[in-house]
């Protein structure tokens, strides 16, 4: 009969314990297929941003390309304007040459057909000293208005070259102008480019923020799968030992405080609450408590053991019950149950009673655990409770 019924709770938890490999195994891959997803979101955030970054510089470039075409443009502008002062100046200059060089003209033509009476008419005439008088008025008159038409064409020859000066300049802005037109017309086609891509982008983002969450309700799920699993494995267990397969709990927990699970170590790394860890927010189920590898773990009560699981090595991506890594379940009676994750050994065996104090385990780092602590969980009836209430 004996052999029987330890056939028997062998046999459920075995099923038990591989069902739960099955579910943790798949809501594992739920994980890392949301973790992938999620992975993929965030390098699809950084292109964006970078993209948003890049059309910025751009935009500022554009907007620094027009403030230059502007300001060239205000040149030319001013150019032009001294442009049409010289050429007001070089037709002033050209009409004032030419009524000289007219009256030049005059007194030569008056010199040259006083020259053409005889002497001997100038003396008959008795007009000698008003004739020599005369032409040597006309001839200083006349050099005065040579001396005049010099200065005036060498001003207009002055302003011409005042005026090419000025429009080489000009031919220059304008031809800078047009090239930085060309760059702005060259950046707002750049930038219209980005915001495509930033478009594309956004969609693709959406689309993959999309899978990420469908990845974790299908986790979710599993993850209630597997926690339905572990109750039933954990209630066929209870009911098994209560027929002589494990020895029932002699003192059942009736309340009080619960023994320390780490003698060595008080430094709690995290408490019980909402966390943000690898890039998302969680509820921390328990107390992690930090301490080196190896550290003697120890029964907070004393009770039976009712699960253990084993063989696992550290791995961030686990999720699930394998999350846990190694770990032990002690119920302490009256529905109180209290877990230990993370172990590096495992040293007690499902349907074993353990004394409050008791080493149990060691300290690990196994499961999705970041470093050497033991993660210790109080739970009433399967709900979690912050373990700080009953330590």
């Amino acid at each position: 009969m004996m052999k029987k019924i330890l056939l028997s709770v062998f046999v459920i938890i075995i099923a038990c314990t591989g069902s739960l490999a099955v579910f943790a195994e798949t809501s594992s891959d739920y994980h890392n297929q949301y973790l992938k997803k999620k992975q993929e979101a965030n390098q699809t955030q950084e292109q964006i941003d970078n993209v948003e970054q890049q059309i910025d510089k751009v935009l500022q470039e554009v907007v620094d390309l027009n403030n230059s075409i502007l300001e060239y443009q205000t040149q030319i502008d001013k150019l032009n304007e001294q442009l049409d002062a010289l050429e007001t100046s070089i037709s002033e200059k050209e009409k004032d040459l030419e009524e000289k060089k007219k009256i030049l003209e005059e007194r030569l033509v008056t010199m040259y057909m006083k020259k053409e009476k005889t002497f001997l008419d100038v003396v008959l005439s008795g007009n000698l000293m008003n004739f020599i008088s005369n032409q040597k008025l006309i001839e200083q008159a006349a050099n005065y208005d040579n001396k005049l038409i010099t200065e005036v064409q060498e001003l207009k020859t002055s302003l011409e070259n005042e005026k090419n000066e000025i429009e080489k300049i000009k031919k220059e802005k304008t031809q800078k102008a047009k090239e930085l037109e060309s760059l702005k017309s060259e950046k707002q086609t750049k930038a219209a480019n980005l915001s495509e891509e930033q478009k594309q982008l956004e969609e693709k983002l959406a689309s993959q923020k999309a899978a990420s969450e469908e990845f974790a309700k299908k986790e979710r799920a599993a993850i209630a799968r597997e926690e339905a699993a572990r109750k039933a494995a954990q209630s066929n267990s209870n009911k098994s030992g209560s027929t002589n397969a494990s020895p029932s709990i002699s003192n059942p927990y009736s309340g009080g405080k619960l023994n320390w699970p780490c003698p060595s170590s008080s430094r709690i790394t995290c408490n019980y609450g909402s966390r943000y860890i690898f890039g998302y927010r969680e509820f921390h189920t328990g107390l992690d408590i930090g301490a080196s590898i190896g550290t003697n773990i120890v029964a907070a009560e004393s009770g039976t053991v009712i699960y253990t699981q084993t063989g696992y090595s550290q791995n961030l991506n686990a999720y699930g019950m394998a999350s846990y890594g190694n770990m032990i379940i002690i119920s302490h009676g009256n529905g109180l149950t209290t877990r230990y994750a993370h172990c590096n050994n495992v040293y007690v065996s499902v349907g074993q009673s353990v004394s409050r104090g008791e080493v149990i385990g060691a300290v690990g780092t196994t499961g999705c655990s970041t470093g050497p602590h033991v993660h210790f969980e109080v739970r009433e009836n399967g709900s979690h409770k912050n373990p700080l209430n009953y330590l």
